[in-house]
């Protein structure tokens, strides 16, 4: 459990393709590291990666991803480029599937600002609803937040801040104490450290047209109280 898994080119099952796409279990080349020249400039990481014959078998299309991660003191910024090389527009999902670390989930102390008056699909429930207030996790919360404002404001214990550079769709995201125990690759008590608060385009798919670029960018500070 942790970091920042990439969600391309599809959001949870579909056919043909791994959970969550092929992205976040590929391997990536790093293309390139430029480190911070004074405590003030940030380090800079890219990785990318492009269309395979084994992604061709998953999904036939031509694409190239880079992946830029930038470091400062107190802040990560990170940003998805999709470049459709194809000869059509395709269409897919894209996801920033953050793992904050918090204290204890189950305190109350858990909240995340910026989402009310929204509209969201709860998956635990099954149904559409709206956000009324900030949202205090104190139960399994699984909810897709539809065109979430950039400025969404996650605050945990050491008031984590998370946004984003243009509306997004936000998931929303705590398995809890009994779905923990059914995932091979989460141990049953890891929910307690986690909220995942994932910026990303899932609720419909992005079309892109042929040579274009579509971009996913986040900005996540770390402030203390």
């Amino acid at each position: 459990m942790g970091g920042i898994p990439v969600v391309f080119p599809n959001f949870g099952s579909a056919k043909g393709l791994p959970g969550h796409g092929f992205a976040r279990v590929t391997n990536w080349t790093l293309a390139g590291v430029e480190e911070a020249a004074d405590a003030a400039s940030s380090t800079v990481a890219t990785f990318t990666m492009a269309a395979s014959d084994k992604t061709r078998k998953m999904w036939p299309v031509d694409f190239e991803l880079k992946y830029e991660v930038k470091l400062l003191a107190n802040q990560l910024e990170t940003a998805l480029i999709v470049h459709n090389t194809h000869t059509e527009q395709i269409d897919f999902h894209a996801l920033l599937h953050n793992y904050i670390y918090v204290d204890d989930v189950r305190d109350g102390k858990t909240k995340v600002a910026g989402l009310s008056g929204l509209k969201y699909f709860d998956k635990v429930a099954q149904v559409n609803k709206t956000q009324n207030a900030e949202l205090s996790i104190t139960a399994e919360t699984d909810s897709i937040y539809y065109n979430a404002p950039g400025d969404r404001k996650s605050g945990f214990i050491g008031n984590g801040v998370a946004q984003t550079k243009q509306d997004t769709d936000a998931v929303i995201w705590n398995p809890w104490v009994e779905r923990s125990k059914t995932f091979k690759d989460f141990g049953a008590d890891e929910y307690i450290n986690m909220l995942a608060v994932e910026p990303g385009r899932v609720s419909q798919k992005q079309a892109l047209p042929a040579g274009q670029t579509y971009t996913l960018h986040q900005t996540i500070t770390v402030a203390q109280a």
